[in-house]
């Protein structure tokens, strides 16, 4: 294919609007992909929608249809142009296109055609994860390639892209007796109306919605008595349950619960309230509400891993939790149950009661008669092992003995699951002899395996209730597997929050048809595919952030039982295949010992990532366009992509920081709490590129760094975000070239690279910051406290993340942690981390903290905090006193520094409150010499919290 004007992605984007789009979408849940099956650091829809149309179409002539043609990027962005095609999209306050969803997709998909020869793109995701990606390249017309090597995305993938096309088209099938039978059938009814008319407009919708409900109507009825309603007809819709181990004191049951509300809403206030009974040496619950609700319901029995007997009030260390669950000691206890009434609105709350109990060891008496009698290939439970510690960040439940995947359920849990897995064979059979064609039936009964996995996730012993919402949430609230105290079991036949009604609704409203189906493959992202791609975009594994195979295999091993027979290419192995992923994990010999290192860990994700640039390079058609997504902040993770990339011979030619991350994720050690990821737009590199000299580079570089990161200000990117949007543009230069030199003629690094980038962006972010301030004066200890506080608050980094600061802002972390003590080298999770110290620490260890001295020199920051501390303690004249040292000048400079830190910390932190006072106090009492120019840089502070 000949050579290609520039795309739009490459010249412009509608970054703000984009990113506002992105940030609504991650409220949305009806309809949306991920409420098929969870998939960890799925994109936003917005923002893959957005960047596929910006890099097939080409960038306009003129100044006026560019900003049209943004106009219609941006509202295409919008959930309503794909949600609610019909109305007209609005994605400003000011108007947008004035299209409607409708017109502005056909539009669109024209737009593409017409800049592609007329023919449909051919677009590619080798990292194809959970979909979102190539679900809008079929969305906007193109014929689209996705691959991934673990057999569950494989699974989500087959029903986002191809079962809905190939079988949810309208009018595509004759309604079949069977549901003209269950609409004559008054005894049920269907969400959605009557099926009949369902399956002309949708034939997958209505047959999924009619097969999920056939395996709920026989499970119930197997079940329905271990899930007795009350006396007054209220049903159970949840019960509460809290883990015990033995006291080593006073031998009780210690629960172990981490807080004591149920409810904790401004109207409703609802907890429980331990009754001790010293004489029986027993702890029980009772429910208190409203004004009964006392004490400190946040703070229960256990904390950072310690328990606290509520009989003799021993602490027991976590060292001695852990020991007691190996040993077969830790045990569970109901503490409460969440009741419903039929046409009733809210839930009640209640004790548990004898009737709980007997329900719960009839079943578990079941379920323990079905696991002696089970001969089938499969053991009835996953026994398969759980994964390494070392491979899951957040904590996992393995060092309590939880080593197996069946472990993280109790025994009705167990039964549920193991009676669905069971139905879901039977109704594959029914299927078929009712006369449903092999293919269709799969399809279908692989939906009612994912629904298998939905309820699993919202129904483990890992499952919590929120206070919050009343609401039961998942397992994986985060990409880990956390010990969890007190945790919440589902009535799966409650209709409830986690039930199986609910399970079976998000997935049916998920099954829209777009088009053509994808080509949906299992494979390693190294494989190249058959065909040339007119464009690629991927969303490559973030280096160590996801172990997508350890976690995937808790819904693997249900897979493999509900719907292994039907899909034996995929669930044929254990567990998810792990030496070929490409992420940073540890890999383990068959009983679960360490046999790999942290080295070898690395070099496979290094050299997947190669394999997989260079297959992407192969694939892809001259002058096309590949877009690759990222969002990390460890060097490591940067310099390995960017190897990958320029390795393959692939240079971006723009880069666009899209808020596309999830602000309530829980960010491991050394990670910035990241709000965007960069999505950049490449380009294979000219031939006959050549060398060139570093000073040359820079020479280009500084100033494309510097623009482009002024506009990413002005679009609101702020802290880690800032720096990580400057590596794009500047290795558009940088890649160009197949290798920078030094003068020596020694080759330039990656890593080198990017801690010159850091510098770069530090220095802009700086000048920012402190307001155009004179950054001659601003010393590297304060340039780094500075760029600390702005990119990551108080967050502790990872040391290596900390000295890549230091070496931006040229301090050294010797005198960060040892000289000057602004921050402490510490130990969190078996992790090296450096914390920044707080103003406190540093004055009560520090005599001499912000002294001059002709050996050392005081740092800005130091005299700043030092002034600070002396108004804290009302030491006005020693405050009066050491000003009149520092003179008005370097008092001005404190004072623009002061105002800076202070819009940097978070509000309620103790050492923002002391600056603002010491500012507040300061401008109130400057002398009246001072100049304009000076008392201007100091307006506008906030005192408030003085």
């Amino acid at each position: 294919m000949s050579e290609r004007r520039k795309r739009l992605i490459e010249v412009a984007f509608p970054l703000e609007e984009v990113s506002e789009h992105s940030r609504r979408e991650k409220n949305i849940r009806h309809g949306h992909i991920s409420t098929l099956h969870i998939w960890w650091a799925r994109r936003p829809l917005a923002a893959c929608r957005a960047f596929i149309y910006a890099s097939l179409v080409d960038d306009p002539d003129s100044d006026s249809e560019r900003e049209e043609l943004l106009r219609e990027v941006a509202d295409l962005a919008s959930w309503d142009a794909v949600r609610h095609p019909e109305r007209v999209v609005r994605s400003t306050d000011e108007g947008g296109s004035g299209l409607s969803g409708t017109q502005l997709l056909q539009r669109a998909r024209q737009r593409i055609l017409d800049c592609n020869g007329g023919e449909p793109p051919q677009l590619l995701d080798p990292f194809a994860g959970g979909g979102a990606i190539p679900l809008e390249g079929l969305r906007l017309g193109c014929e689209v390639e996705a691959s991934d090597l673990n057999p569950v995305a494989v699974l989500i993938l087959k029903g986002t892209l191809e079962y809905p096309q190939k079988y949810g088209q309208p009018d595509s099938r004759p309604v079949p007796d069977y549901i003209h039978e269950a609409d004559g059938d008054g005894a049920q009814s269907f969400e959605g109306g009557a099926l009949a008319e369902q399956y002309r407009q949708n034939p997958l919708v209505a047959d999924v919605r009619y097969w999920g409900h056939w395996i709920r109507k026989r499970a119930h009825e197997e079940l329905a008595e271990y899930y007795p309603s009350d006396a007054d007809g209220s049903v159970p819709v949840a019960y509460l349950w809290s883990r015990t181990i033995p006291c080593p004191s006073c031998r009780v049951e210690m629960p172990l619960i981490r807080q004591y509300w149920l409810v904790r809403k401004e109207k409703k206030r609802v907890a429980l309230a331990p009754v001790i009974d010293r004489e029986g040496k027993s702890v029980d619950f009772r429910v208190v509400e409203g004004p009964e609700v006392s004490g400190r319901p946040e703070q229960a029995t256990a904390s950072l891993g310690d328990v606290r007997c509520l009989l003799c009030s021993q602490v027991v260390k976590g060292v001695q939790v852990r020991e007691a669950a190996n040993a077969g000691r830790m045990s569970a206890t109901l503490t409460a149950v969440v009741t419903a009434r039929q046409g009733e609105r809210g839930k009640g709350y209640r004790e548990d009661t004898a009737q709980d109990f007997e329900a719960y060891a009839a079943a578990a008496l079941r379920m323990a008669t079905l696991r002696s009698t089970h001969d089938g290939d499969l053991p009835l439970v996953p026994d398969e092992p759980m994964p390494s510690r070392r491979n899951l960040t957040g904590g996992v439940i393995t060092a309590f003995g939880f080593d197996e995947w069946g472990k993280l359920f109790n025994s009705r849990q167990l039964l549920v699951l193991t009676t669905l897995v069971r139905l879901t064979g039977e109704a594959h059979a029914a299927m078929r002899e009712r006369g449903l064609e092999a293919d269709y039936a799969s399809a279908i009964t692989t939906y009612l395996g994912l629904i298998i996995d939905k309820l699993g996730d919202y129904n483990s012993t890992l499952s919590r209730l929120d206070s919050s919402r009343e609401s039961v949430g998942n397992t994986f609230t985060r990409q880990a597997l956390p010990m969890v105290w007190d945790y919440c079991e589902v009535n799966p036949f409650a209709g409830a929050s986690g039930s199986l009604e609910r399970a079976l609704e998000w997935v049916v409203t998920t099954l829209e048809p777009l088009g053509r189906p994808a080509t949906v493959r299992q494979q390693e992202a190294g494989a190249p595919s058959p065909t040339s791609k007119t464009v690629i975009v991927t969303d490559p594994p973030y280096y160590d952030a996801i172990n997508y195979a350890d976690l995937s295999d808790f819904f693997y091993v249900w897979l493999r039982r509900s719907i292994g027979f039907l899909h034996p290419d995929l669930l044929a192995l254990p567990l998810t295949p792990k030496r070929e992923q490409t992420v940073v994990s540890f890999l383990t010999t068959g009983g679960g010992a360490q046999s790999d290192t942290k080295e070898a860990a690395r070099q496979r994700y290094v050299d997947g990532m190669g394999q997989a640039f260079n297959a992407m390079s192969q694939s892809l058609d001259t002058g096309a366009v590949i877009g690759v997504v990222f969002a990390h902040t460890d060097p490591d993770a940067w310099s390995t992509l960017i190897e990958g990339l320029l390795g393959a011979g692939l240079v971006p030619d723009a880069s666009w920081p899209i808020d596309t991350e999830l602000q309530t994720k829980v960010a491991g050690i050394g990670q910035a709490r990241l709000k965007t990821s960069v999505w950049m737009a490449c380009r294979k590199r000219e031939e006959g590129a050549g060398e060139a000299f570093l000073g040359d580079v820079l020479e280009e570089m500084s100033p494309v760094i510097r623009e482009r990161l002024l506009f990413f200000w002005s679009q609101g990117i702020r802290g880690a975000d800032f720096f990580i949007s400057a590596i794009g543009p500047a290795l558009s230069v940088f890649g160009r070239r197949e290798r920078v030199l030094r003068p020596d003629g020694t080759e330039v690094s990656v890593r080198e690279f990017l801690d010159i980038v850091r510098r770069e962006s530090t220095t802009v972010a700086l000048e920012q910051v402190l307001h155009g301030a004179d950054l001659g004066i601003v010393d590297p200890l304060t340039r780094q406290y500075v760029t600390w506080v702005w990119s990551y608050s108080r967050a502790p980094l990872d040391s290596g993340e900390a000295l890549a600061l230091c070496l931006a802002t040229g301090a050294s972390l010797d005198e960060i942690t040892r000289e000057h003590s602004i921050a402490a080298a510490a130990k969190e999770k078996s992790r090296k981390v450096v914390k920044l110290r707080t103003i406190a620490q540093r004055a009560r260890e520090d005599e001499e903290l912000g002294q001059r001295t002709a050996a050392r020199p005081a740092p800005l920051i130091d005299e700043l905090q030092n002034a600070a501390w002396l108004w804290s303690q009302n030491q006005s004249d020693r405050l009066a006193a050491y000003r009149g040292s520092l003179g008005e000048s370097r008092w001005a400079g404190l004072h623009t520094l002061g105002q800076a830190v202070a819009e940097c910390l978070p509000d309620g932190d103790e050492d923002r409150r002391i600056i603002l006072g010491l500012l507040g106090a300061t401008v109130r009492e400057a002398p009246s010499q001072q100049g304009e120019g000076e008392q201007g840089q100091f307006e506008g502070v906030r005192t408030s919290e003085t």
